[in-house]
């Protein structure tokens, strides 16, 4: 009996660690982290800018009455612009593509010769950094305007940079550089020049 008594003790002294072991909790299940947003530029959008203009303008005159010389016109100015733009968007993940058209209204003037607006119908293309669009951009332009014997009502063209911002996925912040080229200007002559353009978009 005695013997029963001490065997049975020894089987439960050495069982004990081996159901203790047994009691460990369970890991927690595995919870896969949320998915990474994915920025997504596709869309309309309209908005508003402003910014500044520096531009050249060149033209020759027909002579005046009993001269032989043409007048040569050599005039630069530079001043406010702001005006309204609209365009839409495809994402196609890094590389994101789309189509502009603004309009600007300005200020500036070469003496009596006032440029009234510019407009521009563009093409944008860049990269989706995340919350940022970077972008080169080119397409045609329309210069408004005159004074006196000049006309700069012309067709031309006009190629840039620029970044937009994400502050929400709504609005967008934005910055541009644009340089201008028109050839057609009345009687004879060009005007050329650069505009840096600060932006804000809604999306839609």
């Amino acid at each position: 009996m005695k013997a029963s008594v001490f065997v049975a003790a020894i089987v439960s002294i050495t069982a004990a660690p081996a159901l203790a072991g047994n009691l460990t909790p369970p890991a927690d299940p595995y919870v896969p982290p949320p998915p990474v947003p994915v920025s997504d530029w596709a869309g309309p959008y309209v908005g508003v800018q402003l910014g500044f203009g520096d531009f050249d303008l060149d033209a020759t005159l027909p002579p005046p009455a009993g001269a032989n010389i043409p007048q040569v016109i050599n005039l630069g100015d530079d001043g406010f612009l702001g005006g309204v733009h609209a365009g839409y968007n495809w994402d196609r993940g890094t590389l994101v593509y789309g189509v502009e058209g603004d309009i600007d209204f300005t200020d500036i003037s070469f003496n009596t010769v006032d440029v009234d607006s510019i407009s521009r119908l563009r093409l944008r293309v860049g990269l989706d950094t995340g919350s940022a669009f970077v972008y080169g951009t080119g397409g045609a332009a329309y210069m408004s305007g005159g004074g006196g014997a000049i006309s700069i009502d012309s067709w031309g063209w006009v190629a840039g940079a620029g970044v937009d911002f994400k502050l929400s996925e709504k609005w967008v912040a934005g910055a541009d550089a644009l340089y201008h080229e028109f050839d057609d200007v009345s009687p004879s002559g060009s005007v050329d020049g650069m505009t840096y353009r600060l932006r804000v978009s809604y999306r839609f």
